[in-house]
């Protein structure tokens, strides 16, 4: 947006062309970005939230395996993942990326 105010600025009144299709951009990715954060919202509201056993505070979890937001604990439902370390939980993790 501020590029395309910027061809007003140093073309004058011809740079209008170029702040039309500057303003559409940044209208375009400011809605861009007001999606994403939508999403993120709605996947908060809908995390488990459970007593981190650690710090015994409420954090929410996302997905299988995640931290306390206040301690950086490992967390899970899972059984099978219940008692496996940091690294060999990592290890799982980007095995099963790649």
């Amino acid at each position: 947006m501020i590029l395309g105010t910027a061809g007003i600025v140093f073309w004058g009144h011809s740079g209008k062309i170029v702040a039309a299709i500057g303003l559409v951009i940044g209208l375009i990715a400011m809605l861009g970005s007001l999606a994403v954060y939508f999403w993120a919202g709605i996947l908060s509201t809908s995390a488990v939230q459970l007593e981190c056993p650690e710090c015994h505070k409420l954090t929410k979890m996302l997905g299988k395996t995640d931290r306390c937001m206040f301690c950086r604990t490992i967390l899970t439902l899972d059984p099978e993942q219940a008692n496996i370390t940091a690294d060999e939980l990592e290890a799982n993790q980007s095995a099963t990326l790649h």
